[in-house]
């Protein structure tokens, strides 16, 4: 007779094909709660750095920080390091640029956040990225080409923001994007074409995360399948924006214009 309490072999058989069977069933649909509440994460982040943006320009007469990044470097042989302006990056930036030499850096990378002109209105880093982006790389977030970064572009004359007050329709500008990885520069799409500059990325279900000029931060879903094909390099930035209603959107977005030849 075994003891009272006690498992017999085909009791923990069964306790184990239920727990199991359970946890086939549960964690499976836990996985879109968890994809939601990073996507809920992403939209606070891009929400304060909007924020931020918008602090800056209210203590600065108006004017919108830079959406270039300009390169940082390091002072002498320690682990300090100032920003570096030029005749393209002529005035600081919301953001650095970390130069090839330092990448293995790691201090190197808190710098070319803590550097820029945006991180003392919210000296928390981990706003600059993603929860989905690149686990290696400290900043995921661009400020498009519109707002104070690149304007020089043929065939179009489109003049980038300087000034918040110049935004019109706030609600509908584009500052923010979620590139899932640090670019080098402002965020760019064509103004006098129809063809992709920069890729998008395909984050949270097929879609990325933008904030906007009202400091308001939305998750746009890609629409046609081509975007999230030329997004992960399966087609060309010429082909993927015919006609394409999320090209036209971000465009839109961010020049105020859909360009037809």
């Amino acid at each position: 007779m075994r003891k009272s309490g006690a498992f017999t072999r085909i009791e923990l058989v069964v306790v184990v094909a239920v727990i199991t069977f359970l946890l086939a069933t549960v964690i499976p649909s836990l996985t879109p709660a968890r994809e939601h509440a990073k996507r809920a994460v992403c939209l606070a982040h891009t929400r304060s750095l909007g924020i931020s943006w918008a602090l800056y320009a209210e203590e600065n007469d108006d004017r919108i920080a830079s959406a270039k990044t300009a390169r940082i470097q390091r002072i002498g042989d320690s682990d300090t390091f100032s920003m570096v302006l030029s005749s393209y990056h002529n005035e600081p930036s919301w953001s650095c640029w970390v130069p090839e030499h330092l990448w293995d850096n790691k201090k190197a990378h808190e710098a070319a956040i803590t550097l820029g002109t945006l991180y003392p209105y919210n000296e928390t880093r981990q706003i600059y990225r993603c929860p989905l982006g690149d686990q290696d790389q400290q900043r995921t977030y661009s400020i498009v080409d519109s707002m104070n970064g690149h304007e020089d572009f043929a065939g179009v004359s489109v003049r980038a923001v300087r000034k918040r007050s110049e935004i019109e329709s706030p609600g509908t500008r584009m500052v923010f994007i979620d590139e899932g990885r640090v670019s080098s520069e402002s965020w760019s799409i064509f103004p006098d074409r129809i063809q992709w500059w920069d890729s998008v990325s395909v984050q949270h279900g097929d879609g990325t995360t933008v904030g906007l000029a009202d400091n308001s931060a939305r998750y746009w879903q890609w629409v046609d399948e081509r975007t999230i094909r030329f997004a992960r390099g399966e087609m060309d930035s010429i082909v993927s924006a015919q006609d394409n209603p999320d090209f036209d959107r971000i465009q839109e977005a961010v020049w105020t214009l859909k360009y037809r030849p």
